[in-house]
């Protein structure tokens, strides 16, 4: 059985987190990562629940890279939560019903976002979050509508750039989306725009060892060589980071922060 509870905070207030931190989240957006609304856009930003919170500096990034390349987009006026911890619920505890109940809470919510991306005058979604990118794939239906993972745009627009260092990629397991749609995210673009910057020399990990499993996680940060390490899911920072908070001096870097550092040329 899915959480009602949760169901009846993102009905109320859009987001996970209800309709009591709908003033915070928003924010957060505008005044610490400085995104916009506007009246009429090319792309509707599906900015996730937490991420704003979670990776401000990564969303900042962001938002700098999309004003540098002059890209026409939109926050939602009430953006919907995809639904993603109810699939996260129905893969782990394997209950009955649970993953049919995730679709169609899915497409509700899929639905509040689309109506407001038509009003935007949009056809395309711009999504920040794998676990966002995941769900929306798995149960679009207008045939019309562009889903973009953030990535897969940075890499159309971002050309070159230079930082010299030494970094650690760890590309994420994405053992969800497997299980789901049986394939990964847009990894391909992430790789191609990161080896677009001169002087970053990339050491590869184990992909095939998920952070949300403590073993292999512990394993994952043992195989750490650099004190930096570029991951495109915020999950993975997320758990990289409380891995490696007393390990020494890691520093945890998304996309966006590391294709801003090389066009603007500032040391990560």
């Amino acid at each position: 059985m899915q959480n009602e509870k949760a169901i009846s905070r993102i009905r109320e207030g859009g987001i996970l987190q209800g309709p009591d931190q709908v003033e915070s989240r928003l924010k957060q957006l505008q005044e610490t990562c400085g995104f916009r609304f506007a009246p009429k856009a090319e792309y509707a930003l599906i900015a996730s629940c937490f991420n704003s919170y979670l990776e401000p500096a990564d969303m900042t990034a962001l938002r700098k890279l999309l004003d540098h390349y002059n890209v026409d987009y939109s926050l939602l006026p009430k953006e919907y939560c995809c639904g993603d911890p109810f699939y996260l619920h129905a893969i782990d505890e394997q209950h009955e019903g649970d993953l049919e109940q995730a679709d169609t809470l899915g497409r509700e919510f899929l639905d509040q976002n689309i109506k407001q991306t038509g009003e935007l005058g949009a056809d395309k979604l711009l999504v920040y979050c794998a676990g966002c990118d995941l769900v929306l794939n798995r149960i679009k239906t207008d045939s019309s509508l562009e889903i973009i993972w953030h990535p897969t745009l940075l890499s159309q627009l971002f050309k070159g750039g230079k930082l010299e260092i030494e970094a650690d990629y760890y590309a994420g397991c994405h053992r969800y989306r497997r299980a789901l749609m049986g394939d990964t995210p847009d990894l391909d673009s992430v790789v191609a725009a990161l080896n677009r910057i001169d002087g970053l020399h990339l050491n590869h990990l184990d992909s095939s060892l998920c952070c949300m499993n403590p073993d292999q996680l512990e394993t994952l940060a043992a195989s750490v060589k650099s004190h930096i390490v570029i991951t495109p899911c915020s999950g993975c920072s997320m758990f990289l980071r409380k891995a490696l908070a007393d390990k020494g001096d890691y520093r945890i870097f998304l996309l966006s922060e590391v294709l801003w550092a090389a066009i603007d040329q500032h040391q990560l």
